[in-house]
């Protein structure tokens, strides 16, 4: 009997000293209100996450509806650009070489007919005359003697000059081109008057024309006059000996 309470009182001393060990590792125990602190905290965590779980799944979804149209829409698909419509771009015009054209500078000389054409425009019209004096345009196969021309200096190595009617005016003269506000016109020649000096812009045909500081602008549908720089390249094109000059 004495051994047998010997061995229980050793057990029993193993077992206190296990349970002294597991405490010594685990800590103490929390109060009670601690525990209920702890408790509480974890539940608040819980409810955020979820919370924040669910905020995601909804953008999730309405990220999804908007890129399939949603409410009607028609959005653009991600990855693709949009840009407003161009203008339709001018057809470009193959510049026309004329074997008759002036040759050197491109400038002719005072005794020489020319025709003042249009190269790089679009059926390349031509200037010309009408019978009431004004100045306008006409296609190659329709020229008449209307849009003869010669270039004359206003004095000997002048670089400015007066452009003359290759055909009389309605005075039974020839008369020269003259700058008259928008448009141009045939007036008696003389070489005092500003508005019917001519100066070319440019080192080389074609030239632009500027009449009393107004540029010749020449389309199919007529001719205009314009400011300096925005005026037709033209280019003279010997059509034969010039008649009646002035100088």
């Amino acid at each position: 009997m004495a051994e047998q309470r010997g061995e229980d009182e050793t057990l029993v001393g193993q077992h206190l000293a296990a349970l002294a060990d597991h405490g010594a590792r685990i800590g103490r125990l929390a109060p009670t209100d601690q525990v209920r602190r702890r408790g509480e905290r974890r539940r608040r965590h819980t409810r955020l996450a979820s919370v924040a779980g669910g905020l995601a799944v909804v953008a999730v979804f309405v990220g999804v509806f908007t890129t399939q149209g949603g409410f009607g829409t028609t959005d653009v698909p991600v990855g693709t650009e949009t840009r407003p419509p161009s203008a339709s771009a001018a057809p470009s015009v193959t510049p026309k070489v004329d074997p008759s054209a002036v040759p050197g500078t491109g400038v002719p000389t005072r005794d020489r007919a020319v025709w003042l054409q249009a190269t790089t425009t679009s059926g390349y019209p031509l200037l010309t005359t009408l019978p009431d004096d004004s100045i306008s345009a006409v296609g190659e196969d329709a020229a008449t003697e209307g849009a003869l021309f010669a270039l004359v200096p206003t004095a000997p190595g002048a670089k400015d000059y007066l452009l003359m009617t290759g055909v009389a005016a309605s005075w039974g003269e020839p008369g020269c081109v003259t700058s008259d506000g928008d448009r141009f016109a045939v007036k008696a020649c003389s070489a005092s008057r500003d508005d019917q000096h001519v100066v070319l812009r440019r080192q080389a045909a074609p030239y632009e024309v500027v009449v009393g500081g107004r540029a010749l602008k020449i389309s199919a549908g007529g001719v205009s006059a314009v400011a300096p720089g925005q005026g037709t390249p033209l280019t003279f094109i010997l059509r034969g000996q010039a008649q009646g000059t002035v100088g």
